[in-house]
């Protein structure tokens, strides 16, 4: 057993993710080559013995990439992390924050005028038009207390992944 915090887990799955796309991309180049002449077999032992290397190698990073997801999950959904003087799970924090960030996203999106969306119109036969969002600083309130809740979870969840050890059967060398 290899005892990673959270943060190492995802970054060596990361780094495994990345070799095990590089050993299937050799079906795709390296052993995707002729195999006969004149129905004579060209295929030499050594790269029937590579062939199976890379299976080998692929099952391996399969096992590895599998045991470091299911350590993270479990962790992220067993600890607790203290928010607002509640206990949450890392999951519970981590899904509050993508929508929170979802949100902000959109409203600023809809609440910025740019290039191409002037906030003041000559209308002809209507007059000046001025457009904007209704209650805008109520909504740029909202906004701001979306941003400083997510950013407080973001550093909580960033120490928990930084500090929480989990403890995983790794097959390949880190």
């Amino acid at each position: 057993m290899t005892a990673l915090t959270i943060q190492q887990a995802i970054f060596i799955s990361s780094k495994l993710r990345a070799q095990l796309d590089n050993a299937t991309e050799k079906f795709r180049t390296e052993f995707r080559v002729p195999i006969a002449l004149n129905n004579k077999s060209i295929v030499t032992e050594e790269k029937n013995a590579s062939v199976h290397e890379t299976i080998g190698l692929i099952e391996s990073l399969k096992s590895d990439i599998s045991n470091l997801k299911t350590a993270v999950h479990r962790a992220n959904c067993n600890a607790q992390i203290e928010f607002e003087d509640k206990l949450y799970t890392p999951s519970e924090l981590l899904e509050s924050l993508k929508i929170e960030r979802n949100i902000v996203n959109m409203l600023e999106d809809n609440i910025s005028f740019g290039y191409g969306q002037e906030r003041i119109k000559a209308v002809a036969g209507v007059g000046i038009v001025e457009e904007g969002i209704v209650d805008e600083l109520y909504v740029r309130s909202y906004i701001e207390q979306l941003e400083s809740s997510a950013n407080n979870k973001s550093m909580l969840i960033d120490r928990f992944n930084n500090e929480y050890t989990i403890e995983v059967a790794l097959n390949n060398q880190i």
